[in-house]
């Protein structure tokens, strides 16, 4: 039964509780605290502690939920529900806080001149970038659901294609989602930049390998590892970055611009409902949504527009 409460919650969370959890009982240890049942007192205190090395508001928040749900799961008094302990939180919150540095929002022409560079090209490597590149575009996906996928996982049909997203952040009972992604009629049509990696990479749609995998380079030769490994965020990051520098060098880009540059470039054009637009991106509430969108300057002198003066 504690296997299965500790299910509760995901892998990678329990793994960030666990590491707090250990740096908590190492300050309760060293000053002669009892770690759990903890006093309101000492956890104000370690808070304060953290607030003093100057460490970022999500380290002090991180260390204040792995606190609560140690005591949680062992059905003790929840010292974090004191007003001290609480105060602390805010204090993190509003000396401790970084603005957030957004990255810069891609247009879909900076996509089609990149596929123009390479419209040639039977580089395995390249390919492999492009599709990734336009498909969390397209699909607006994150990095991990991208990374997740399996040759099986993607269907082809006469005008689209179907995409099987397994897991997501936003997908917490693990249900997996469908995508579907339109074939276009320029040189960044995900659709067909799909086929054209898979065909050169020698990838069968009923592979239950992963779709995106490490290459290597010899020569003149170029092919994806034979390991069923996926490939990894920095080497990712590392190549999407370099390519997307090509046609915007300016811009401050990561691996989320392109779920955030798709789903701007979709809320700034006419005709697609909010609902299609929600379900697309997988998010479940409008403020969700709202956090990635980046209106057009058009859209927003719209409002003033409408006063008629």
């Amino acid at each position: 039964m504690a296997d299965q409460i500790l299910h509760s919650r995901a892998d990678g969370t329990i793994s960030k509780y666990y590491s707090h959890v250990k740096q908590f009982k190492e300050f309760c240890s060293k000053h002669g605290f009892q770690a759990y049942p903890a006093f309101p007192i000492h956890v104000a205190m370690y808070l304060s502690e953290l607030i003093d090395l100057h460490k970022s508001d999500t380290v002090v928040s991180a260390a204040f939920y792995a606190i609560r749900w140690l005591h949680e799961i062992n059905d003790l008094t929840d010292p974090t529900k004191n007003a001290i302990v609480i105060r602390m939180l805010e204090c993190a919150k509003r000396t401790n806080s970084k603005p957030v540095q957004k990255k810069d929002v891609l247009l879909p022409e900076h996509l089609v001149k990149l596929c123009d560079l390479f419209s040639t090209t039977k580089d395995i490597i390249v390919l492999r970038d492009l599709t990734m590149i336009l498909l969390c575009f397209a699909a607006f996906f994150r990095y991990n659901e991208v990374s997740d996928l399996r040759c099986c996982d993607v269907k082809f049909f006469a005008d689209y294609i179907e995409v099987f997203v397994k897991k997501s952040k936003t997908d917490v009972y693990r249900e997996g989602k469908y995508v579907v992604i339109a074939k276009g009629v320029t040189s960044a049509c995900p659709v067909s930049m799909l086929q054209r990696y898979m065909n050169c990479a020698g990838l069968c749609s009923n592979s239950d390998m992963y779709l995106f995998r490490p290459a290597c380079r010899s020569g003149s030769r170029c092919f994806l590892l034979k390991k069923d490994k996926k490939l990894s965020y920095s080497r990712a990051r590392e190549c999407i970055v370099s390519k997307l520098k090509l046609v915007a060098p300016d811009m401050n880009l990561g691996t989320h611009s392109l779920r955030a540059s798709g789903a701007s470039a979709v809320a700034n054009a006419e005709g697609v409902s909010e609902r299609c637009l929600k379900r697309h991106g997988r998010w479940k509430s409008d403020l969700a949504k709202d956090s990635y969108i980046k209106d057009s300057i058009q859209k927003r002198l719209s409002v003033s527009k409408t006063l008629m003066l």
